[in-house]
Order: C-alpha cells, then structure tokens, then sequence
C-alpha cells in the first residue's frame, strides 16, 4: 500500500488568507466610520451602512451558490464513476480523494467573501483619512 502525501489546503487557503489578513482591517475602518459619524448620520453615511449589509447578502448569497454547484458536481461526479473504477476500493485514495473535494467545496464557498473583503479593503483605504 502506499502512504499518500501529506494534505494539504491547497485551493481554500489563498481566499482564507485574503480574509484573515484584510476583514479586521475593514472592519476597523467601518467601526472608526461609525465612531466618528454625526448624529443623525448623513445621508453618505447612511449610504455606506446599507452597502455593508448588501455587500454581506451578497456574499453569503454568493458563497451558498457555488458551495451547492460544488457539491452537485461532486455528486455527479461520485454517480458517473464506473465501480470497478470507484476510490472505495482503496481507503487511502478514497480518504485523500474526499480530502481534495472537501478543499475544493470550502474554496468555492470562500471565494465570493474574500473577494468582497478585498475589494472593500481597496475601496475604503481610498477614503481613509
């Protein structure tokens, strides 16, 4: 039997770095935003609250939709392999198998979220004092 490699995160960790590294700066700047907003808030203000919590659905919307096309083509793909040809045969291959599609399902959901943290990051340093 052979040992497989060590498995690794491969396509869900560069999106889970771009969240890491730039969701407490957003939301740093949106709570600094909202310290310093009058009472009652201006319309600009106003504006950019109701495009925080659209941008929020957005992503999640996002997310949930390509976590589900992923796990439907992961599914398509589990009924379309031919027996003799399925991973069960071997526990290894299967173990390492799920492993990879697992990290493919996380990515897909993680990509439409670290793309709006990333955009939002570049679009509120703009506006930073």
């Amino acid at each position: 039997m052979q040992i497989p490699t060590p498995m690794t995160f491969s396509r869900s960790w560069p999106p889970l770095t771009a969240i890491w590294a730039g969701a407490p700066w957003v939301i740093g700047m949106r709570l600094w935003a909202m310290s310093m907003a009058d009472c009652p808030p201006s319309p600009r203000d106003r504006r950019e609250w109701q495009r925080m919590l659209d941008e929020k659905w957005a992503a999640f919307g996002l997310a949930w939709w390509a976590m589900s096309t992923q796990w439907w083509r992961m599914q398509l793909d589990a009924w379309s392999t031919p027996p003799a040809a399925a991973a069960w045969h071997d526990p290894a291959r299967a173990w390492t198998g799920a492993w990879r599609e697992g990290d493919r399902w996380i990515a897909a959901g993680l990509r439409p979220v670290a793309r709006a943290v990333t955009q939002n990051r570049r679009r509120l340093a703009r506006r930073s004092p």
